[in-house]
């Protein structure tokens, strides 16, 4: 017996630092830092490959045909097209969720709040796409194609690199960055359903609107089973792709759908969960596990069941799929799409007016624009600025916003689509203006947070409009 003791005592402290790894890494892996390396490590691997002896391997993958048959019916892409076509949809769909989020309850919902984002937005799209179209004007006429390119943020890449800053940026940069990220994408898919589309089918778009307006059916009716606005979902999704429209443009249509109210209400919840616990503790036997008491494993069943029914489909969807898109869908996106081969003299890049007009888009044009754009909306008393939140901490964050890696990427892919050079010039220039976005910005917060520590305390209490104290 005292042998069984002591061998429990050897193994408690081995235990306690399995359990310490297994919650930091579960910590780790829900960060925002996580999908930023997962992103940049499948770039990474793609630029590598792509100018390695294995670049022809990577150009056939691509184009590797992948096709879906049943009798007589079949589908039939190219794995790029599957991945930009397809699994991209999922990608919109989730933005969709955050969008509807936020303007309902999040930081969009009110306008004194949600104003200043909006403003910062405004420029960081409008100076970018201008700087971008002033240089292109020097160059082909298809370069022109390219200006809605600098225009989105990367939300994943620059919520990232706040997160591995931590307290060296305030708080109220994330949410700030994060809203103004929304923002942006929500402009980027307004250019790319209305300047990124060609041939209208209005046939298959009518069907389109027919199947868009069965889900709102159900979601008025009070449909909460995820089946029907996946059926729904996957119809709307062929008739988009069908009509002409950019077949993205199904994820944030069908997000819109989705339902904001739960089954039940919170008195429900409790009231239900505490009967759950009580039978659960009463017919609880200790000498036993859970694998061996069936009522009790039926009772956790129940208690997931009641929960499902009390939270709302838009989080609990979106918390579902937020996982696979972050860490599997945008790195497939990013390995198939940032592979790019590297000219045998890199002097002659700067030759490309495409590759100029993203760089200094991405840079320049953010900076100018989210910076000008803020400032104007707090003087004129429109906004304000969010509590310990600086102008220097916003222009900080107008150069991460100068990030634009996966947004940017897809909306190069349609603009340049059939002219493989100038898509590859666009590629190289979002590299380049993304990783100089993010070291600029980077810096900033380290300068701004090392020059606080640096200031004496008083100057610090003035500067946050505290009153001094004899004991300081």
């Amino acid at each position: 017996m005292n042998q069984l003791q002591d061998k429990d005592r050897e193994l408690a402290p081995l235990e306690r630092k399995f359990n310490h790894f297994i919650c930091s890494f579960e910590q780790f892996f829900k960060s925002q830092a996580t999908a930023s390396i997962t992103l940049l490590l499948a770039a990474i691997a793609a630029m590598v490959i792509a100018n390695s002896q294995w670049h022809e391997a990577y150009e056939e993958i691509s184009h590797m045909a992948f096709s879906i048959s049943l009798g007589d019916f079949a589908i039939s892409h190219s794995l790029h097209t599957w991945v930009n076509d397809g699994l991209m949809v999922l990608f919109f769909f989730l933005l969709g969720l955050e969008i509807k989020y936020e303007c309902l309850v999040g930081d969009l919902k009110d306008f004194r709040d949600s104003s200043l984002v909006i403003a910062m937005a405004i420029g960081g799209m409008l100076l970018p796409a201008g700087i971008y179209a002033g240089v292109a004007l020097n160059g082909v006429d298809e370069a022109l194609r390219g200006w809605g390119i600098p225009m989105a943020t990367d939300t994943a890449f620059a919520l990232g690199i706040l997160a591995l800053l931590g307290s060296k940026a305030p708080r109220s940069a994330a949410v700030t960055l994060s809203a103004l990220a929304i923002v942006d994408d929500m402009g980027a898919v307004a250019v790319i359903g209305l300047f990124y589309t060609e041939n209208i089918h209005l046939t298959s778009l009518m069907y389109a609107g027919l199947t868009l307006c069965g889900l709102f059916a159900l979601n008025v009716l009070g449909f909460r089973r995820p089946i029907f606005y996946l059926v729904g979902g996957i119809l709307l999704w062929w008739f988009v792709l069908q009509s002409g429209v950019h077949a993205t443009a199904a994820g944030i249509l069908a997000a819109l759908a989705v339902p904001t109210k739960p089954y039940a209400q919170s008195t429900w919840f409790a009231t239900n969960m505490r009967s759950v616990l009580n039978r659960f503790e009463k017919n609880d036997r200790k000498d036993k596990s859970i694998l061996e008491q069936q009522d009790q494993h039926e009772l956790v069943e129940q208690a997931q069941d009641i929960a499902a029914m009390t939270t709302t489909p838009i989080q609990r969807w979106g918390h579902v799929l937020n996982r696979p898109v972050s860490l599997i869908i945008l790195p497939i996106f990013a390995f198939i799409n940032a592979g790019v081969a590297l000219p045998d003299d890199l002097s002659k890049i700067f030759d490309s007016v495409v590759f100029i007009g993203v760089a200094s888009a991405m840079v320049l044009g953010k900076v100018i624009g989210i910076s000008l754009f803020a400032w104007l909306a707090v003087k004129s008393g429109l906004s304000r600025l969010p509590n310990g939140l600086a102008f220097g901490h916003v222009f900080a964050l107008a150069c991460l916003a100068g990030v634009g890696f996966t947004m940017s990427l897809f909306i190069a892919s349609l603009g340049f689509a059939g002219h493989p050079e100038l898509l590859a010039q666009a590629k190289l220039g979002i590299l380049a203006g993304s990783v100089i976005a993010a070291i600029i910005g980077t810096s900033l917060f380290l300068m701004i947070e090392h020059k606080v520590h640096e200031e004496p305390k008083d100057e610090q209490h003035n500067k946050a409009g505290l009153p001094q104290t004899d004991q300081e």
